[in-house]
Parts: structure tokens; C-alpha cells; sequence
């Protein structure tokens, strides 16, 4: 097919990204050719951009992503041209325990493959200039299109615009998963959510889905505070307020705790903030080489739970259609979780506005 496509190239924390054309590999017959309309910066693409995490490159980053499918191989079922599509990084290999549990995003292939920026089984599909090129998160998907799997493709079933599907690429799946399906948030529940970010913001939503009677999200910004109030939060507070709100919504303590930020600190905070049996979620992801020290006598004498969180503990083929359910029923908002938009051309200065923090999930358009 002699397939090319102009992709936004990262090459290094000190150097910005190169926008060029990429020659990719001609897709095989389990593959689909997806034109991606919009992509999301993710924490994770952050990472490495800040040095906190080391990958081959040069990489084209993004796995947070929708688009539309333009070629079909012959292996694939239940993809059509011209479907809409969510991007999953987290197809897995299908075989081993952990994709057979149900929890793809374990898979020992995939997760190998994330760490070389390759695709499962070793290889990129893709090129720069006849030299090698790598893909983040298994995807890579900062391009005009993009060569994945059919299990990556996840139709939508239309109606939602493009723009909003890319969030549940990632970020929604990650903060409502946190909640409905690693936590197993109870109705009339407390919740505490430390960090209203965008994957935070959706943690939000995911417990006022549960049913939560509390739901306090803390985070340092007060835009982000603001807005966790008008998705579902019942209280806010600066950091340095919470203890004094507890005192008088949860005076015992949450009954479950989602770290969204996943730094030790932000953990250690949320887990001493938890009361006797409770479960506290590890969402966010740290930079490399941070550990976390806990007191196991707090975990021992108060019974609590402290687990993580990848990709909303379950398979994203099965939980896409239920997060897709809740938004066509209004339960769960994308529009208001938007940010700023940007062409491919301009993904340095998108970058630089998702590295600030304060609004909405920053989208390029390729």
C-alpha cells in the first residue's frame, strides 16, 4: 500500500517534537488502518517528555486517541470502513493468565512491548527516514493515521463526536474503571479523590455513578476544584483544608480513596486519610524509581486495602460499551472535560499547555 503519514517525532526531554512524514508498514490481514481525528495528551506521554521515564526513541508518542477506520484486513470481524473508533493500548496478547482473566493491560507481552516503545511481538511498523522508529504505549498514535490491530479499534457505534470519544481512550477508563471496577464503590459511600486532573475528573464521575453519598475531591488548583464540584463532587478542599472538611463530612475517614496523581506522597496521603476497612486505589503512575513507604501496622490494625489500578481493572473491549451507555444516558460528561485543541503542526505548544495543568485535556487534531 506504501502507506505514509506526517506524525509528531519525539526525540528527546531537550529537544522539541519533529512534525514529518513517517513511512509505515503495510498492514496484514488482523490489522486496521484508522485515521485518527483526535489525541489526547496523557499523563503518560508527559512522563517521558519531563525525563521521568527513560524509552527508546525517537517515538511517536499518544495511545489516547479516536479516529475512523479507512481499511479493513481480511481477518478482522465487527470492523467496518467508516466505523468510528475508540484507540485501546491494551489489546494483549489474548492467551496468557492475565488476558484470560479478563485484564489485558497485565499482559507480559504487552507490557514488555510499552517498555521498548514497540508493538506486541517485537516490532514497529513503522520508520523515519529508513532508520528505526518507535511507538508509545503500544500505539503511537501523535499521526495522521495509524496501522493497529483490529482488537485496538473499538467502535464507538456514532453519535459521539470525536473529540469526546478520544477521552474514553484512556482517561475515562482509567477514573470511572478506578471507581466501578477496582474500588467497587457502594452506594451511600464516602469517596476521597486526591488529584482533579483529568483521569481524577472521571474518578469523580465515577463515584457519583456509584451512588457515593460523599464524594471530596482535593487537588491544589481551584479551577480543577470548581470543576470537580459540577461533575459530581459533594465537597472540595485545597490540600491543606482537608483534614479540617473531614473532620465534619468522614470524621472516621473515607471509606475508599483514589489516588489519581500516583506520586508517593499523594498516596501516603490518601491511604492516612482511609478508614478502618477501606480500600484505597493507586491510579496515577510515579516517575521512575520512586517507592512508596508505607506503615504496615496502619494496614494490619485498621484492615485496610491498598491496590492499584491499570487501566480501570478490566477489559477495555467490555468496559468501553458501559462507559458508552452512561454517556448516551447523560451520567457521564466529555464536553465539559475538553481543553484546548491544537493541529499536529502546533504539538509543541499543545504539550506546553497540557505540562501546565490548569484546564482541560488538551487534544491534538491530526
Amino acid at each position: 500500500m506504501g502507506l505514509t503519514a506526517r506524525a509528531a517525532v519525539f526525540h528527546a526531554p531537550d529537544r522539541p517534537f519533529e512534525v514529518t512524514e513517517i513511512d509505515i508498514d503495510d498492514p496484514g490481514p488482523g490489522d486496521v488502518v484508522v485515521r485518527m481525528a483526535a489525541v489526547g495528551i496523557c499523563g503518560t506521554d508527559l512522563h517521558s517528555v519531563k525525563g521521568e521515564w527513560s524509552r527508546p526513541t525517537p517515538v511517536v508518542l499518544g495511545h489516547e486517541g479516536a479516529g475512523v477506520i479507512e481499511w479493513v484486513g481480511a481477518e478482522v470481524l465487527g470492523r467496518a470502513v467508516g466505523d468510528e473508533v475508540v484507540l485501546s493500548w491494551a489489546p494483549g496478547c489474548g492467551a496468557c493468565s492475565d488476558c484470560r482473566a479478563g485484564r489485558p493491560a497485565r499482559c507480559p507481552a504487552l507490557n514488555r512491548a510499552i517498555a521498548q516503545s514497540s508493538l506486541p511481538g517485537g516490532k514497529t511498523g513503522v520508520s523515519l527516514r529508513g532508520g528505526p522508529l518507535h511507538r508509545g504505549t503500544a500505539t503511537g498514535c501523535m499521526a495522521e493515521r495509524v496501522v493497529v490491530s483490529g482488537r485496538v479499534a473499538l467502535p464507538t457505534g456514532g453519535g459521539i463526536p470525536l473529540d469526546e470519544a478520544a477521552l474514553l481512550g484512556c482517561a475515562a477508563l482509567t477514573g470511572v474503571g478506578a471507581v466501578l471496577f477496582a474500588a467497587k464503590v457502594k452506594t451511600g459511600a464516602s469517596v476521597l479523590v486526591v488529584g482533579a486532573g483529568g483521569v481524577g475528573q472521571f474518578a469523580v464521575q465515577g463515584a457519583r455513578i456509584a451512588g457515593a453519598e460523599t464524594i471530596v475531591a482535593v487537588d491544589l488548583d481551584e479551577a480543577r476544584r470548581r470543576q470537580a464540584l459540577s461533575l459530581g463532587a459533594t465537597h472540595v478542599a485545597h490540600p491543606d483544608e482537608l483534614d479540617d472538611l473531614l473532620g465534619s463530612v468522614a470524621p472516621e475517614g473515607v471509606g475508599f480513596a483514589i489516588d489519581a496523581v500516583g506520586d508517593p506522597q499523594t498516596t501516603a496521603y490518601a491511604l492516612a486519610r482511609a478508614a478502618s476497612g477501606s480500600t484505597t486505589v493507586i491510579v496515577g503512575l510515579p516517575a521512575a524509581g520512586r517507592r512508596l513507604d508505607l506503615d504496615p501496622v496502619d494496614l494490619i490494625r485498621k484492615e485496610k486495602f491498598l491496590t492499584g489500578c491499570l487501566y480501570g481493572s478490566a477489559d477495555p473491549a467490555a468496559a468501553l460499551p458501559i462507559l458508552l451507555e452512561h454517556v448516551r444516558a447523560g451520567r457521564l460528561e466529555l464536553t465539559s472535560l475538553l481543553g484546548s485543541s491544537y493541529p499536529l503542526a502546533d504539538v509543541n505548544e499543545a504539550v506546553a499547555e497540557s505540562l501546565a495543568g490548569h484546564g482541560g485535556r488538551v487534544l491534538l487534531k491530526p
